[in-house]
């Protein structure tokens, strides 16, 4: 069986109009949905791109695989990723778009590789240079001035205290064929169709750059959910008095200054507007590799899976981004096809995290996850979505912050030494997580037994890194 894991960047949640989201139509993802099992409580494990992908490549969490941010490596740098283990069982191996992981001279296990971490260099100049996008940009688009390409790009990556909103838009300078959603799908069917070979089966790891900022995509995503019939999500007016985990993050800080700036509603009615284009043209992308795939004749014989390294605020407490233990940021899409099964256009409403997708990719491929793996294989819940026997739980870390979901229940973790505190949620009452219950005594029996279990996983998880 072939295994295609498509991985987006920031992508929030419950941006699938299947979860009848307000605005946004996502017919492809729908109708993958529709023929498999959509996961409404998948978290990520970590906080930012580079050390979520390490932990859903590795099967472990970042205090174990050694990358706690986009700029560190894998601990040792030869730490054994899910490519390598599919290689070793006969899979071909392919990446387009983002991969995240670093030292960057490695493959990683990918025979075949166009990879796309960044298109600029504000952060990491190897990142640029390794850019397959960027090499395609300067050879059609920018053929003229191929340096423009990622100079403009870093211009507007550098504007973050400048100009934010610039920053989180882009300039919007290539045209749709030429954008990174098209080019990553394009190379992904042109994988599928010419350099694939036909007597195995294949793993393509399709990683879009977005809906990650800068979010304006050009025409006509950028116009296809006009700014004026968006209406805000119902968190972002919520209080945060009663969120100390929020109030002492930065995500406060920068809420400050944009209300300094006099950004109003229709500033964030306009950021969303961008992002929820850039959602809509990931998504049509997407319907044109699965038409390929249909094409080929692969579809058939295909585990599909779709997910994203991490959400966005998304407006949420009037934030955007990630980096928290709330919703927004951890909470994450998952659809998983799997030919083998017969449960069709099926919810399960089960808490997991999608570190379980490297034990699920190996035990699909027929091999042995290690031994002390922090993964799951998620075949039960695909073959029954409402499993009985599945430890209803999720985990999450980033530092001093973590989270665990055990059923309704949701406790969140922050701080350090003498001042940790904690933020409880009844997510069956409150998705938007609009009163913190830590003080609640009725939820008491709940915090005590949710504390104990979180302390011990964090402070475990501490002794590994």
């Amino acid at each position: 069986m072939n295994i295609l894991l498509i991985v987006t960047d920031q992508y929030r949640y419950d941006c699938m109009s299947r979860l009848q989201h307000p605005v946004v139509k996502t017919p492809h993802l729908d109708s993958l949905a529709a023929e498999g099992v959509m996961f409404t409580r998948s978290y990520c494990a970590t906080m930012a791109c580079g050390p979520s992908r390490a932990s859903l490549f590795t099967g472990y969490y970042a205090d174990t695989h050694g990358m706690g941010d986009n700029q560190t490596t894998l601990i040792p740098q030869d730490f054994p990723v899910l490519p390598e283990y599919l290689a070793q069982c006969g899979y071909d191996t392919a990446l387009i778009g983002k991969l995240h992981l670093k030292p960057m001279a490695r493959d990683f296990g990918f025979r075949y590789v166009k990879r796309n971490d960044a298109p600029y260099t504000n952060y990491s100049q190897e990142e640029a240079d390794d850019s397959a996008y960027l090499e395609y940009l300067r050879e059609t688009f920018f053929k003229e001035n191929p340096e423009d390409a990622v100079r403009l790009f870093s211009e507007d990556e550098d504007c973050l205290e400048s100009d934010e909103l610039r920053f989180m838009l882009g300039s919007n300078f290539v045209d749709a064929e030429h954008h990174e959603a098209s080019w990553t799908a394009r190379e992904s069917i042109r994988y599928l169709r010419e350099e694939r070979p036909r007597d195995r089966p294949f793993f393509l790891n399709c990683s879009f750059f977005g809906p990650h900022q800068p979010f304006l995509c050009p025409d006509p995503w950028d116009t296809i959910h006009p700014p004026e019939e968006i209406p805000l999500p119902p968190d972002f007016d919520y209080p945060v008095d009663d969120k100390p985990i929020f109030r002492n993050s930065q995500h406060m800080i920068w809420r400050q200054e944009r209300e300094a700036r006099g950004w109003d509603r229709d500033t964030y009615k306009k950021i969303l507007s961008a992002y929820y284009g850039y959602v809509s043209m990931i998504d049509h992308s997407i319907g044109q590799l699965f038409q390929a795939m249909k094409e080929e004749g692969v579809w058939d014989d295909t585990m599909v899976i779709f997910t994203a390294d991490h959400g966005d605020f998304g407006g949420q407490f009037r934030c955007f981004y990630k980096g928290l233990p709330y919703e927004g940021s951890t909470h994450v899409p998952l659809i998983i096809r799997d030919p083998r099964s017969s449960a069709k256009g099926k919810i399960c409403t089960r808490n997991l995290t999608n570190i379980d997708l490297f034990s699920t990719c190996l035990a699909a491929a027929g091999a042995t996850p290690p031994t002390d793996i922090e993964s799951r294989d998620l075949a039960p819940l695909t073959a029954d979505p409402e499993d009985g026997d599945w430890d209803d739980r999720a985990l999450w870390k980033k530092g001093n912050q973590s989270l665990i979901v055990r059923g309704d229940y949701k406790l969140m973790r922050g701080g350090a030494g003498e001042k940790v505190y904690y933020e409880l949620y009844d997510l069956a009452n409150d998705p938007w997580e609009k009163k913190n219950r830590i003080d609640d005594p009725s939820c008491k029996d709940d915090v005590d037994r949710l504390k104990q279990e979180l302390d011990l996983w964090h402070c475990e998880q501490d002794e590994k890194g």
